[in-house]
């Protein structure tokens, strides 16, 4: 007993208690089975921290493809009414310097060497209806360049000595003159004031005088001997008799013709779609004229009463 250590402990013995427990578990290497768990859980928290940055970029990338038709939307929006926006000022600047005009020269301003009426197809006829009445009135135009050059090729059939080339001369002569004034009071002057206005009895008059003027291009294509045409029929006569220059105003004014027939039909059809299409009838058009008509007889009777009245 006296000789025996009492602190003495294979425990404690085989330890020492002033060791670092964990520089000792430091130092210790790690088994195979460890690494290889902390090394995949180090890859799965990489992989894992890897798949989310994607999947932001991902999200980030669906999100602008989602914006981009948005934008695209919104300047094509923005465009529009940029050009909406011009139309409109061109507009409004046209009626501006139409209204300076007619503060400074007049109202009437048609026809320019001798205004007698006034016509604006900017200020007067709709917007969806200006391109129609503008080519209608080009039509016009055309006509009356046509009935000059007939003239001129009727002229040179009389002096080629062509047959009847006196009474060719002096109809289309003629034509000139009551073609020129009858085609614009008849048929053009109705269907600009009809889109203007939207009143049947205008397109009633189109119809009827415009229908007329129609045939009287194709009448005037043909070119019959002493009609005042310079059409197909005098042309061949004209170039049997081996007057060039003056065969080649009739093959020019020919094909005028038939430009003015066919484009006249194309139109009449063109305006005709526009009547059917606004709803207008016959029986609009009879009351219209029978309203007019009462109006001006109104009229009359009162200029003929204050007349009489200041004789008095």
């Amino acid at each position: 007993m006296a000789g025996r250590n009492p602190f003495e402990h294979a425990e404690f013995n085989q330890s020492n208690p002033f060791e670092d427990t964990n520089q000792i578990q430091a130092d210790v290497p790690l088994n195979e089975h460890s690494g290889k768990a902390e090394a995949e859980q180090d890859y799965t928290s990489y992989t894992q921290y890897g798949d989310s940055q994607s999947s932001v970029y991902q999200t980030s990338a669906s999100a602008n493809d989602a914006e981009d038709p948005k934008i695209a939307a919104k300047a094509a929006e923005l465009r529009r009414r940029e050009e909406e926006l011009a139309a409109r000022e061109r507009e409004i600047q046209a009626a501006q310097a139409e209204a300076d005009r007619v503060r400074t020269q007049g109202k009437n301003n048609f026809p320019k060497f001798y205004p007698l009426i006034y016509m604006s197809i900017p200020a007067e006829i709709p917007k969806a209806h200006q391109s129609t009445v503008r080519w209608l009135y080009n039509i016009w135009l055309a006509l009356l360049a046509t009935l000059t050059l007939n003239f001129l090729a009727c002229m040179l059939m009389l002096f080629a000595g062509i047959p009847n080339g006196a009474a060719d001369m002096g109809v289309s002569l003629g034509y000139c003159f009551t073609i020129t004034a009858a085609s614009f009071l008849l048929w053009y002057r109705p269907v600009y004031n009809a889109f203007m206005k939207e009143m049947s009895m205008y397109y009633y008059f189109y119809f009827i005088f415009n229908g007329f003027h129609v045939l009287f291009g194709f009448y005037m294509a043909l070119g019959f001997p002493s009609t005042g045409s310079a059409g197909l029929i005098n042309m061949i006569q004209v170039f049997n008799g081996g007057h060039i220059f003056a065969g080649i105003l009739c093959v020019f004014s020919t094909a005028l013709w038939f430009v003015q027939g066919f484009s006249s039909l194309f139109f009449y059809r063109k305006v005709y779609q526009h009547y059917n299409q606004q709803g207008h009838t016959f029986d609009q058009a009879k009351a219209q004229v029978t309203s007019s008509a009462v109006r001006s007889q109104a009229v009359q009777n009162a200029a003929w009463s204050a007349a009489t009245s200041n004789r008095v």
